[in-house]
């Protein structure tokens, strides 16, 4: 991998690459993806990825045999049929890469939701991950343009324009330059801003308190410092609506584990993280807990 970043051409073309938005976007849309799928631990003939992967894309999974297979299999699959309750379907259709059918729920099926409305998480993930890759492009583009004060060059040639887009790709790499202009013609910049210390501190608390956000809408208080106005009553308020999330995603998944139980006479079950100390109406992460037993 070393040899890899010595390639100076492949390194540099990797480094402008990994700071566009899309690359971001990428970034955080799987690690948001993989924290959503690490707040649960399952026990289950099952691999957790299969069954966690259904419920954050899709919001429900059916838990079925394949034909002449004894094994357990995780399925996508779409409710059907005529119902006298919404959305309480008895007939789910199931589909992998090597098999489509249709299933009886409670017969030859059974179904796991992601909570009580069936609402997949991917939405969340993607809207999320949208506002993080919009922050440290941002915050990126702040650290990188100081190094000229945040000017903008304006050019009048081809020759102008690829002299300024030279110049731009030193400075990107933190080295000392100047542009070159070819013809005498002038390379102009317009002043937008005077850049300093409080804007960097705002833009990296913005990203903070957008990934807070995030991890208060899937149920989980993060380790951030609270603000010294915040009243005990807002905090206590707040705790409720985070319990509420992550109470009815674990409340949803035990039931999902009694149904393949009864249905094929497993052992099957589900807990909260380790990482996650989910006791006495608290869900946080274990080292905020340990910290406050310790005052």
């Amino acid at each position: 991998m070393l040899e890899l970043y010595e390639n100076k051409e492949w390194f540099d073309k990797l480094s402008k690459g990994a700071c566009t938005y899309n690359a971001l976007y990428g970034y955080w849309r799987e690690q948001l993806f993989e924290r959503v799928m690490r707040l649960f631990v399952w026990e289950s003939d099952v691999e957790q990825k299969e069954i966690e992967q259904r419920l954050i894309i899709a919001g429900h999974c059916g838990i079925t045999k394949l034909p002449r297979k004894k094994e357990l299999t995780a399925m996508f699959g779409t409710f059907y049929g005529v119902t006298e309750y919404f959305d309480e379907f008895k007939n789910y259709t199931v589909h992998c890469p090597i098999y489509a059918g249709t299933r009886t729920i409670g017969k030859d099926i059974a179904i796991i939701s992601n909570n009580a409305e069936r609402n997949p998480v991917l939405p969340l993930i993607h809207h999320y991950a949208q506002l993080l890759a919009h922050a440290e492009v941002t915050f990126l583009n702040i650290l990188i343009n100081a190094r000229d004060n945040s000017g903008i060059p304006i050019v009048s040639t081809e020759r102008q324009k690829q002299a300024v887009i030279q110049y731009q790709g030193k400075k990107f790499n933190g080295q000392y330059s100047a542009i070159a202009d070819p013809g005498a013609l002038g390379v102009n910049y317009t002043q937008q801003t005077t850049l300093n210390s409080s804007l960097y501190k705002e833009m990296w608390e913005t990203r903070n308190n957008i990934l807070k956000e995030f991890y208060s809408d899937i149920g989980v208080k993060a380790a951030f410092e609270k603000q010294s106005n915040t009243i005990d009553a807002e905090v206590r308020s707040n705790d409720s609506l985070l319990l509420l999330n992550i109470k009815d995603m674990l409340e949803y998944r035990k039931r999902g584990c009694e149904a393949v139980n009864k249905l094929y006479g497993t052992n099957w079950s589900v807990k909260v993280s380790d990482e996650i100390n989910y006791r006495a109406g608290e869900a946080v992460p274990a080292g905020e807990v340990e910290k406050n037993e310790n005052d």
